[in-house]
């Protein structure tokens, strides 16, 4: 399989430059790949594994988004207008405003770990939350 058989939408991006400059980020990205290579290789004939939500594919990557949601909010793509959740995301923020408090503050921040997730993980995957 070469790299043009590959659907773009399952494809994971290389993250920005600036995410290499912080020593968080990297250590959050390096944990979410490397659960990421656990996992593929594991079998059915594999004993039990922990599944540990924090050790766990989604529990790193949200670790990340959070992380960059938090540390990085300026650096965050602007919404995807081809992204369905994006867009969902986007117009409660836009109905409320972001600092009103009509908007829970999660829902703030859910929006905020949604877009960091356009910078690290494939299309299909970041529209799942």
């Amino acid at each position: 399989m070469s790299a043009e058989d590959l659907n773009p939408e399952e494809q994971w991006p290389l993250p920005p430059a600036w995410m290499w400059d912080c020593a968080e980020c990297v250590r959050r990205y390096e944990a979410m790949k490397h659960v990421q290579a656990v996992i593929a290789g594991l079998t059915a004939e594999d004993p039990g594994v922990d599944w540990d939500v924090t050790d766990s594919i989604v529990g790193t990557q949200i670790s990340l988004s959070r992380h960059l949601a938090d540390a990085h909010r300026e650096a965050l793509p602007d919404w995807d207008p081809a992204c369905p959740a994006c867009a969902g995301h986007r117009a409660g923020v836009a109905k409320t405003g972001e600092r009103s408090p009509d908007l829970l503050p999660g829902a703030v921040m859910a929006a905020a770990e949604h877009r960091a997730r356009h910078l690290f993980a494939p299309p299909r995957i970041v529209g799942l939350m």
